[in-house]
């Protein structure tokens, strides 16, 4: 599902299913107010070992996902409203497994009070919202257990200058899960470990896989490995911008 947001802005969410039998530069040119697409990929993932497709790419660049800017620490904060108990625990715990995985820094920002329908976001660095849901129909969703147990995806921001130039960049992610989930906690399987880490892959762009053992599957099982593979790790780096960051250029989005 894409869904557009306030101007220049486009935002892509996924959802991950459980079935019951599986339980700084200078100072940039003013900003142009036109609009430009940024297009949600439409084609489906291939195998394991085949390349991994995303859910926003770039304007005019189809084959090039938009980019968070990671040569900072990428924020990530909690809505603790409906949190079940331990989760703040349970998501410090993978956001420090995906840190380590991918070689970027993710620091855990504190409790907010953003939701999943919120629009605003931090524009001093790039921010990952999580919240939790009791009601089975919120934000244009339906949960259920079995059933959909969770959502995510990133938005994307973009401007162009006086001078014609474009700059383009993730603003941030955002997460909903289920509470009616009542998979285990912790390690691989139909687990909260893999839920989180399912999503967060949506915030940070990637689109599904069609291989149960990929974290990126679109069922939770006892397949699925409560941490990211290989291929889904060399995707992730290449959504992670490392090198020549533009943060003043972020602070316009």
């Amino acid at each position: 599902m894409m869904v557009p947001l306030l101007r220049r802005v486009l935002l892509a969410s996924l959802g991950v299913a459980v079935a019951a039998a599986t339980a700084a530069p200078a100072a940039l040119p003013a900003v142009q107010p036109e609009h430009v697409s940024i297009e949600r990929a439409v084609a489906s993932t291939t195998s394991a070992t085949g390349p991994h497709t995303f859910e926003l790419y770039r304007h005019g660049a189809a084959t090039k996902p938009v980019q968070w800017l990671a040569c900072r620490a990428i924020d990530y904060r909690i809505n603790t409203a409906s949190e079940p108990a331990g989760m703040t625990a349970v998501i410090r715990s993978v956001m420090t497994s995906i840190g380590k995985q991918t070689g970027a820094t993710f620091t855990y920002g504190g409790a907010t009070t953003h939701t999943f329908g919120s629009t605003g976001f931090d524009r001093s660095t790039p921010t990952i919202y999580f919240a939790f849901t009791a009601k089975q129909d919120v934000a244009g969703q339906h949960f259920a257990w079995p059933g959909q147990i969770g959502v995510g995806g990133p938005a994307a921001a973009w401007y162009s200058t006086s001078s014609g130039s474009t700059f383009e960049a993730m603003t941030y992610g955002r997460v909903l899960l289920y509470t009616g989930f009542k998979g285990r906690v912790t390690g691989a399987g139909s687990t909260w470990q893999s839920l989180i880490t399912h999503e967060v892959g949506h915030a940070l762009n990637l689109d599904h896989r069609t291989t149960a053992s990929d974290a990126m599957y679109p069922s939770l099982s006892v397949a699925s490995p409560g941490r990211f593979s290989s291929n889904e790790v060399a995707a992730l780096k290449s959504v992670l911008r490392r090198t020549s960051c533009d943060y003043t250029a972020f602070k316009r989005l």
